[in-house]
């Protein structure tokens, strides 16, 4: 049988044709939506025109002289560009003059955008038109307060400097803030990286809160959006094509918790217990595709298994100033505490990636020192893992968004976070306790000694109550 792996994730969305022995007992476990229609323009439209808890763009922005566009970066997948053209051409309905305009990246502490990544996002004509700019983390933004769990709130100054501000994203499961869209294009995407540090150090990599929106990260995000007056948000999710399927939009709050009910069923998927073969698949966010590395993935690999960790962009690996790698003669990033390891479990840990730079990918992939074996073609990976004989397989494709339910669907499957295997590379101690003291330790240091960076510390190590 021949199956199209989802693949290139704003790089086209071409699948990849790969081609499973006939005697394999092949399991497909699709996300609920995976083949949703995609909306049209007039039904983008008519979403944004009919907001939750709040006014429509041409009548919030009315008398405003100035707009900033928020968007996610080129790591996420949302299309950005059909969306912003509806938005301008409602910011020039309510007379927001068009040189008052603008554009900024939510980077968080991601790597910057380039030229050809803002068309992507946006299109040629927005780009040439209207003002855009990267996210800096590093200077130039305004304090707000403290939110309630005293984390410091410093937001981009061209950001605060618009009337109006409005945020496209894309709502996903995600392993930390439970899900993403709402107000994390505000924290981590516009914030200083002190702010950034802070919030983050209330988790670990040891977390695992997919599906759960109930976050100490998110909370703290949601204040900070409040802060900083976040006019109206745009969450949309996609389909198993990565296109639009669903838009909300309006009070960020209220959109996100739409947004989030509509998504926990929409990327719902079937859990496929005692598997021979495991393909992860991590379509959406090939940059990070650690993401699509969960404990409940694992799970359906039977002990002395061959598991698969699929990634497949022109854009490669992530480049992040918190849990990068940054070479090996340094502690790595701000947050860094090693890389994702292979299990003794596995009889093979394969990734399988056409576009990967060595020593960057260890920390976004699986880190190949461990005795991962990256490898380009899948016909390579057919003759590591086929010997002839009948298998058992499961194809997650969107593993990285997807929490698994078991086949009744009556409720989510729950595994502890500790059977994944964690960073353990750190050369400063084994494990995620080892690396999680001088994760802390960092923060403690370069936050000047403050009540976070010993939260961190305390965190890090797996003294905090969970």
């Amino acid at each position: 049988m021949i199956y199209n792996l989802p693949a290139n994730s704003m790089y086209g969305d071409a699948p990849i044709p790969i081609r499973l022995p006939e005697n394999w007992d092949v399991h497909i476990s699709e996300i609920r939506g995976f083949h949703t229609p995609a909306l049209t323009d007039a039904e983008m439209r008519a979403a944004l025109d009919a907001p939750y808890a709040a006014k429509c763009i041409r009548e919030g922005a009315r008398g405003c002289k100035s707009a900033v566009i928020i968007i996610d970066d080129i790591t996420r997948p949302t299309p950005c560009g059909p969306i912003a053209e509806l938005v301008i051409e409602s910011l020039l309905e309510a007379g927001v003059p068009k040189d008052g305009i603008w554009f900024i990246a939510a980077l968080g502490t991601h790597g910057v955008m380039y030229y050809e990544h803002f068309v992507r996002k946006l299109n040629e004509r927005l780009v040439t038109e209207y003002e855009v700019h990267n996210h800096n983390l590093f200077k130039n933004f305004v304090y707000l307060g403290d939110t309630s769990h005293g984390v410091p709130v410093e937001i981009n100054a061209d950001v605060m400097s618009a009337a109006y501000k409005i945020a496209i994203g894309t709502s996903m499961a995600h392993s930390y803030y439970g899900f993403g869209g709402g107000a994390k294009c505000i924290l981590p995407g516009v914030a200083s990286l002190k702010t950034i540090m802070a919030n983050h150090s209330f988790t670990t990599t040891s977390d695992f809160n997919m599906g759960n929106p109930h976050t100490l990260m998110r909370s703290d995000a949601e204040e900070a959006a409040a802060m900083m007056g976040l006019d109206f948000k745009i969450d949309v999710v996609l389909n198993g094509h990565g296109q639009i399927c669903k838009l909300f939009a309006g009070d960020f709050l209220a959109e996100s918790e739409a947004c989030r009910a509509y998504a926990a069923t929409h990327f719902a998927a079937d859990f496929v217990p005692d598997c021979d073969v495991v393909l992860s698949n991590s379509y959406l966010k090939p940059a990070e595709a650690c993401c699509a590395y969960t404990p409940e993935v694992l799970a359906s690999l039977k002990p002395g298994g061959d598991f698969i960790l699929a990634a497949n962009s022109p854009l490669g690996s992530c480049v992040h100033y918190l849990y990068d790698k940054w070479g090996h003669s340094s502690p790595g990033g701000y947050m860094w505490a090693g890389c994702y390891e292979r299990t003794d479990a596995m009889k093979n840990a394969i990734v399988f990636s056409e576009h990967s730079a060595k020593g960057m990918r260890d920390t976004w992939y699986l880190n190949e020192v461990g005795g991962a074996r990256y490898l380009k073609r899948w016909e390579d990976i057919l003759r590591v893992i086929s010997d002839g004989s009948p298998r058992k397989m499961v194809i997650y494709p969107m593993a990285e968004l997807a929490p698994l339910r078991s086949r009744a669907g009556a409720r989510r499957l729950r595994i502890r976070a500790p059977v994944l295997p964690l960073p353990s590379r750190s050369r400063f101690g084994s494990g995620m306790r080892g690396g999680g003291f001088w994760l802390g330790a960092s923060l403690l240091y370069r936050s000047r000694w403050s009540w976070y960076g010993a939260v961190g510390v305390v965190r890090a190590c797996g003294w905090w109550p969970r």
